[in-house]
């Protein structure tokens, strides 16, 4: 990422403030679950934090769970500090809702383990133009063991600054107790059809006695892991023999959108897919990538991707988390007037999904063109062009490019259930369909 502006400063303090008020006290074991009104998200909080990469131990395209219990399923933290120095990091694990507020558990009833551990595992950057420190957790640990289920927050702080975290990673812990089994299918609302999915599922909870499924069972359905559109509040159509069915028509919608466009920096010797220069200015690498054409209007591209996810990787050495080099990457999007009423972004796993500063485009009058630099480490990378009104929140990812039916998308589907004597929301299933595999 780039140095942050003044407005991306005072947001950053803001959210400093604010996860000091929700996670802190909720370590402590006196948090209630709705202190302020905000969730507690994924974020990056320090500009010299880069590389933030989150999954399961073996495959690092994969969300953040893990089974309760599992012994051979552990979770793999990884991210670099631009310094030529070690920090002294440490972490801690936060119990939430299905909501993402802090649970009405304490530390004691979710986790066996210290309320604070250090990141011990760490190496300095080898060869590379840019200085580095590469730091790696893996859990749960010798340290930390989980108890119940549910969703978890990790914050990452430097040592005596528990009020500024540098960084915040959802994730979460399954015990499988509910079968899920569905489909995605070209949306059957007439208002929908041509450009948006329909996931169709059904949850079966045999192993479970609970008295009011429609009320005690909650599902959140995602698309590529996204959090910003995902969809909650689903009531099942049908509640029979043990089995909730989500064959809805409105409500379990998502727009199909289009295939992520993508670059290759493995090798920096050489112009990858889609790069159309590298040169090396010290102490970065600058790489330009081919100018991009807006794509709404015209066929869905039939690109693999990696569904917006990115890979760290240097092909020209041993270990690719000490030994790739960080760059400057250009992009241009060529459009004939800008675009008055908002705004465009680079968005995808490489801006943490998010629309910040860091990676807002600016418009160019003289080349007719939106331009935007990142700071980037070598690797492949997705990327889309999204747009976002003025003064408003939503993620628009198909006004720049188009949005099919017959997109690959993944979808996430998370099954929560809570009885009514219950304090914590467990999460009783997961599991991920795509929209073109079967």
């Amino acid at each position: 990422m780039l140095i942050r502006n003044d407005m991306n400063f005072f947001r950053m303090q803001l959210q400093f403030f604010i996860l000091g008020l929700l996670i802190f006290p909720a370590i402590n074991g006196f948090a209630s679950s709705r202190v302020v009104a905000m969730p507690l998200m994924n974020g990056i909080y320090r500009e010299n934090i880069h590389s933030v990469q989150f999954f399961r131990e073996g495959w690092d395209f994969s969300q953040p769970i893990v089974e309760l219990g599992a012994a051979d399923q552990r979770l793999q933290l990884k991210f670099d500090e631009l310094s030529d120095g070690v920090t002294n990091f440490v972490y801690t694990v936060t119990h939430c809702d299905e909501e993402w507020y802090p649970s009405r558990l304490v530390q004691s009833e979710y986790m066996e383990g210290f309320i604070e551990n250090p990141i011990n595992d760490y190496a300095a950057s080898i060869n590379t133009t840019t200085k580095y420190t590469n730091y790696l957790l893996s859990l749960p640990n010798e340290n930390v063991r989980f108890l119940v289920s549910g969703n978890y927050l990790l914050s990452v702080f430097e040592e005596g600054k528990r009020d500024a975290p540098v960084l915040t990673r959802r994730f979460y812990v399954v015990e499988p107790l509910a079968d899920i089994k569905g489909e995605v299918k070209k949306s059957t609302f007439e208002g929908f059809k041509g450009r948006d999915q329909e996931i169709d599922f059904d949850v079966t909870y045999s192993r479970l006695s609970i008295q009011d499924p429609r009320t005690e069972i909650k599902v959140v359905v995602m698309q590529n892991s996204r959090t910003d559109n995902c969809l909650t509040k689903l009531k099942p159509l049908f509640v029979r023999d043990n089995q909730l069915s989500y064959d809805l028509s409105r409500e379990n919608v998502f727009a199909g959108g289009n295939e992520f466009r993508n670059f290759d920096t493995k090798n920096l010797r050489i112009n990858g897919l889609g790069v159309a220069n590298i040169e090396f200015i010290r102490p970065l690498y600058h790489v330009t990538l081919r100018t991009d054409q807006v794509t709404r209007g015209s066929d869905c591209r039939n690109e693999n991707d990696l569904n917006g996810r990115y890979l760290i990787k240097n092909d020209r050495v041993t270990d690719s988390d000490l030994e790739s080099d960080y760059m400057k990457v250009y992009f241009s999007l060529e459009i004939a007037e800008p675009l008055l009423g908002g705004n465009i972004y680079v968005f995808g796993g490489l801006s943490d999904w998010q629309c910040l500063p860091v990676n807002k485009m600016t418009w160019n009058p003289e080349l007719k063109l939106y331009e935007a630099a990142l700071l980037l480490k070598q690797g492949f990378y997705d990327y889309q062009y999204v747009y976002v009104e003025n003064g408003g929140s939503l993620i628009d990812n198909a006004l720049l490019e188009g949005s099919y039916v017959e997109t690959e998308n993944d979808y996430q589907i998370l099954v929560y259930y809570r009885g009514f004597s219950s304090r914590y929301d467990r999460l009783i299933g997961y599991r991920t369909i795509n929209s073109v595999k079967r």
